[in-house]
């Protein structure tokens, strides 16, 4: 199964997307630009997948896309793009889980900092 969707951020912006993958023989979310072609993945961390995620206690993962680090894990670099394109992928998933996507300030992200 896939999922797109586009994002467009402010420099003082971040989309916080929030799920909890189910278990499948691979997932993964990656963003790009507007076509959706790959950024610069060698340099810069633009995808994140079961092997690379860091998961909370109960399982979910929280990712965070933006144009600055906010020191959270599963950050996704977007290379200076101010929009883009976002592909979520299930491969192998019985069922597809619910994702919760917002658009939020960067400095409401500084709390979670760990």
């Amino acid at each position: 199964s896939y999922n797109y969707s586009y994002w467009e951020l402010n420099e003082d912006e971040a989309l916080v997307i929030n799920f909890t993958p189910p278990p499948c023989d691979y997932w993964n979310l990656q963003i790009g630009n507007h076509w959706l072609e790959s950024l610069d993945y060698f340099h810069r961390d633009t995808h994140v997948n079961q092997e690379t995620v860091v998961l909370a206690a109960d399982g979910s993962a929280q990712v965070v896309v933006a144009r600055q680090d906010p020191g959270l894990p599963n950050w996704l670099d977007t290379a200076g793009h101010v929009r883009g394109g976002l592909a979520l992928r299930w491969v192998g998933a019985s069922e597809i889980p619910g994702t919760k996507c917002e658009v939020v300030s960067l400095a409401s992200l500084a709390g979670l900092a760990t």
